[in-house]
């Protein structure tokens, strides 16, 4: 065999040298992991493919590729720019040939059965010793799946950036009629009436503010995997009973009329009874928000087998069919127009979904279209009627909570004075700390029965306040952590510090009062300190 020489001439090669040489470059272009296509002639009519090229086409390795191919026979597959087809003197092989130049652009490719492929293409054309062009060859990079990541990025910019606007205007909503009952309270305060009208606003707007931010949290919790259900053995009729009493207001407000239909007999699953009437409080609300005045709703329940059925009915605006696959994505809204009619942040189904698939069952929706109402199914697994029930059911009578002595650590003026007031009116002794080195020195010196402590607070945060109250007083003081941040990681961190419970920002009065009566029976009965996997863990 002759010496191998990389540099020489071709005009200088033997004929076995040549052949070999040949074989050479026609093995590794065939072999080559980059798709690669070879037209053997100036008119392009005939055009070969690589085995990537091939594969990537889904066509045999001994197909002609030529989109210009002989007489008779077919294109195999088509070339595409900004979805229409380009016409042959556009084609990217023939253009190279035609001006003699090399070109590279991005091209769409559409496969026999109609997949589209989007194609970086690079075309050289091939020049004989006399300069006469003889073919010219193409090498492609397929960079149709950087295209969809590309696309969902953009998506995923607008969503948020829609969601953002949405969330703005779902936090104005509430704040409106709340800064206008707060005025009215002012200029109408000796009229009892009035001022309770108001005051009934406020409270129901704020009922719609804490709702939206649970409903965030629930998902980010979800999402981090980080959601724990406390189940139990619960009759099904009962949650939904509880979930109706929830969006009865809704319900009325817009005049539908409620049909009911459930078993005669108890429903038991294996269920979070909060979690399980938030998928229902979460669907009956889609379904009164979406369904014009004076519409049907029907909520039926069945059992078939070990499976519960529970079908939600409207006769609302309904669901276009290229809407019902994407109704449970997050920040989806079933009627995006900019009005704003119907609202909401485009999560509550979404939670709905994530709880009910928690719990072992699924969920699913239907539609015959827009105007045509909407169905919402809820499949949950059931368990025998003979099973042990093993959670004890929570309830009782409220203790009683007068006389405590409480401390609030709190820098904002406005959350702190109306704390005072509260408690004060319910007979608390109370003692207000506007930083935490003050929430030391005021609990050293007061010996509260219970401290509300806020985390962020100037000087000293909350949670070493808390280690130096508990260091003080021991467990003869229960530490309450009040704040608005309510994720796990944030909720173990109040664990480690000191707090016996954890509350997320605003309280719930009777919650104040169920903690500050539950520390009263506490020291009471010289009971053991509570464990972390008390209730107040909220």
């Amino acid at each position: 065999m002759a010496e191998w020489r990389p540099f020489d001439r071709l005009d200088a090669l033997t004929i076995d040298e040549l052949r070999q040489r040949l074989y050479s470059l026609r093995s590794i272009v065939a072999r080559a992991p980059v798709p690669i296509a070879i037209a053997h002639d100036p008119e392009c009519r005939v055009i070969t493919a690589n085995r990537a090229l091939a594969a990537l086409l889904q066509l045999p390795e001994q197909a002609n590729i030529s989109l210009t191919p002989p007489a008779g026979e077919k294109p195999p597959y088509r070339i595409q720019r900004n979805g229409q087809d380009l016409p042959p003197s556009e084609l990217p092989m023939q253009y190279a040939i035609a001006h003699r130049t090399a070109i590279s652009n991005e091209i769409d490719i559409v496969r026999a059965d109609g997949t589209v492929l989007h194609v970086q293409n690079d075309v050289e054309p091939l020049y004989d010793t006399q300069g006469n062009i003889y073919g010219c060859v193409s090498v492609c990079v397929d960079l149709t799946e950087r295209r969809r990541a590309e696309q969902a990025l953009l998506e995923a910019d607008r969503r948020k950036d829609e969601f953002l606007a949405t969330l703005s205007h779902e936090l104005r909503t509430p704040l409106a009629p709340m800064r206008t009952a707060l005025e009215v309270m002012r200029i109408a305060r000796d009229d009892s009436a009035i001022v309770d009208k108001a005051r009934s606003t406020i409270e129901r707007q704020l009922v719609h503010l804490v709702r939206l931010t649970d409903d965030l949290l629930d998902v980010s919790r979800i999402i981090q995997n980080k959601l724990e259900l406390r189940r139990c053995r619960v009759d099904l009729r009962s949650v939904l009973h509880g979930a109706i009493e929830a969006i009865r207001p809704a319900i009325d407000a817009h005049g539908h009329t409620l049909a009911v239909n459930l078993p005669d007999r108890a429903v038991w699953t294996n269920a979070d009874a909060t979690r399980l009437e938030q998928v229902f409080s979460n669907v009956l609300t889609n379904a009164a928000k979406y369904t014009p005045g004076g519409g049907q709703i029907g909520v039926t329940a069945s059992v078939d087998g070990g499976v519960a059925a529970v079908t939600v009915t409207d006769t609302g605006v309904g669901i276009a069919p290229d809407m019902l696959p994407h109704v449970f994505d997050m920040f989806t809204q079933v009627d995006p127009s900019r009005d704003r009619t119907h609202g909401g942040l485009g999560i509550g189904l979404t939670l709905a979904k994530r709880l009910v698939e928690l719990h072992g069952g699924a969920i699913e929706a239907a539609s015959e279209g827009p105007g045509r109402g909407s169905r919402f199914t809820v499949r949950l697994p059931l368990v025998p009627e003979g099973e042990t029930q093993h959670a004890a059911a929570r309830g009782g009578e409220s203790r009683a909570s007068r006389g405590c002595r409480i401390l609030v650590a709190e820098d904002d003026p406005d959350s702190a004075e109306m704390l005072d007031v509260m408690l004060r009116f319910h007979g608390h002794d109370v003692r207000i700390a506007t930083d935490g080195v003050q929430a030391v020195e005021i609990a050293e010196a007061f010996d509260p029965h219970i401290a509300f402590v806020d985390i962020g607070m100037p000087r000293m945060n909350g949670y070493e306040a808390a280690r130096r109250i508990r260091e003080l007083l021991g467990r003869r003081v229960v530490l309450v952590a009040l704040t608005g941040w309510g994720q796990d990681d944030d909720k173990e961190r109040s664990r480690e510090a000191g707090f016996d419970h954890h509350v997320t920002k605003p309280p719930e009065p009777e919650l104040l009062e169920q903690l500050i009566g539950d520390c009263l029976t506490r020291r009471d009965l010289s009971a053991s300190p509570p464990t972390s996997t008390q209730a107040g863990w909220r």
